[in-house]
């Protein structure tokens, strides 16, 4: 019998990303890939079809995706009823397991979450998030699985910096000379989204809702701390003590503007606190220009946005790079494993699953949310040490290679594959 797993491409360039290094690793176990490719997911919907109604060979297949790409009321894909509810999708009628992994909190996926399809075998990046979804979501099954280190899907050279000859698979770690000869000192790869943006969301809400949120989003910058639920739930509890969870969470699903905000707000403070501080910032990712700061040569951007590719050749050519973490205060981002897997020192906020994976100052640099203002001084006093940078790179390199790549993740999925 032939295994196929089905992927989505062209929908999300950095899920797709993720989607070939799963690929890859399925592929290896005797796995045939096919791609809905959502340039053309007609095309893509007949080619399955036809893939599916060959007679001559029996196929058992599952699709594994990201954000409900695939699985969110797509017209190619499902059947309507009356009131244009989603109601059969193509992957029910063709017994397609499917295997759909959130890379954000669920509140974000609340209609896809209520129209789900039969079966799904959910996944979360944040502990937090598993459980919100065991509690508000018990009918759909749903267990932890943090991201990973992105490398290479070929030997094309492009994107800033030198080759990093390391970024394959069958070399090995660089030395401390050539380690030394990085051009960059630290870099960030993320896009600068202004606050602005996001207040334009909220200006349009009654006073009394805009009131609300701003509340709760002053909570978080208080205590950064708190999760999104605990603080959510407290705040609307309190408007609200009687709502049943099914209502609370239908609540919640009104305040991603809340999540963005805040972790928009620590992202643009980190990056200022450092440049105001002293340290230069190689910025990969658009808009930073447009950021305020007092000392914007010390913000050195690439002005643009970049792929997947690129962001790893930013990291592979640095000493260190920095995360902000999106609001996981129980998970990780795939920015953390990437720059380990290609050596480069990790410098970001923590979460109680990176506290349970590395250590600081052995494999990792942490820094606090509540005390950015001592940021520039880590930074500084971490970057007059490279032979104990070189050395925290190392073991980190190490450790992620061994645990924390999307093969790692794919052995995972495998167990919840028919």
């Amino acid at each position: 019998m032939k295994k196929m797993i089905i992927f989505c491409e062209n929908a999300v360039e950095t899920l797709t990303y993720f989607s070939r290094q799963l690929a890859e690793a399925f592929e290896a176990w005797g796995y045939e890939s096919f791609w809905m490719d959502f340039e053309m997911l007609g095309l893509s919907t007949w080619k399955l079809r036809q893939a599916l109604a060959d007679q001559r060979q029996q196929t058992e297949a599952a699709l594994i995706t990201f954000n409900f790409i695939g699985l969110s009321g797509e017209e190619e894909l499902w059947d309507f009823d009356d009131e244009g509810v989603p109601c059969a999708s193509i992957w029910e009628k063709l017994g397609i397991h499917c295997i759909n992994i959130m890379v954000d909190h669920p509140i974000y996926y609340y209609k896809a979450l209520l129209h789900s399809v039969s079966g799904m075998q959910a996944f979360c990046i944040d502990k937090d998030h598993a459980a919100y979804m065991k509690r508000f979501y018990p009918g759909i099954p749903c267990e932890f699985l943090p991201l990973a280190g992105n490398r290479l899907l070929d030997c094309q050279v492009k994107g800033p910096g030198r080759k990093p000859e390391h970024l394959y698979e069958a070399a090995e770690a660089e030395t401390y000379e050539q380690w030394l000869r990085r051009p960059y000192e630290l870099v960030f790869t993320a896009n600068y989204v202004p606050i602005s943006s996001i207040e334009n969301q909220l200006q349009q809400l009654e006073p009394e809702y805009r009131d609300f949120y701003y509340e709760m989003i002053g909570a978080f910058i208080e205590n950064p701390a708190q999760d999104l639920l605990s603080c959510m739930e407290q705040y609307i509890r309190r408007e609200m003590p009687e709502l049943s969870d099914a209502e609370l969470c239908k609540a919640m699903s009104t305040a991603p503007a809340v999540d963005l905000w805040v972790r928009t707000h620590f992202r643009e403070q980190t990056v200022r606190v450092l440049a105001e501080g002293g340290v230069p910032v190689h910025l990969f990712g658009k808009d930073w220009e447009l950021m305020p700061c007092r000392n914007p040569e010390n913000m050195i951007c690439s002005g643009r946005m970049i792929n997947s590719a690129d962001c790893i050749y930013a990291m592979a050519s640095a000493k260190a790079a920095l995360n902000t973490m999106p609001w996981f205060k129980d998970g990780a981002h795939d920015r953390i494993f990437t720059a380990m897997l290609h050596q480069t020192v990790a410098l970001t906020d923590d979460s109680a699953y990176l506290r349970s994976q590395y250590t600081d100052q052995d494999t990792i640099l942490y820094y606090s949310l509540h005390t950015l203002d001592e940021l520039p001084q880590l930074a500084h006093s971490m970057l007059q040490q490279p032979e104990k940078l070189y050395a925290i790179a190392g073991r980190a390199m190490t450790e992620t290679a061994q645990q924390h790549t999307w093969h790692h993740r794919a052995q995972t999925l495998r167990q919840y594959l028919p």
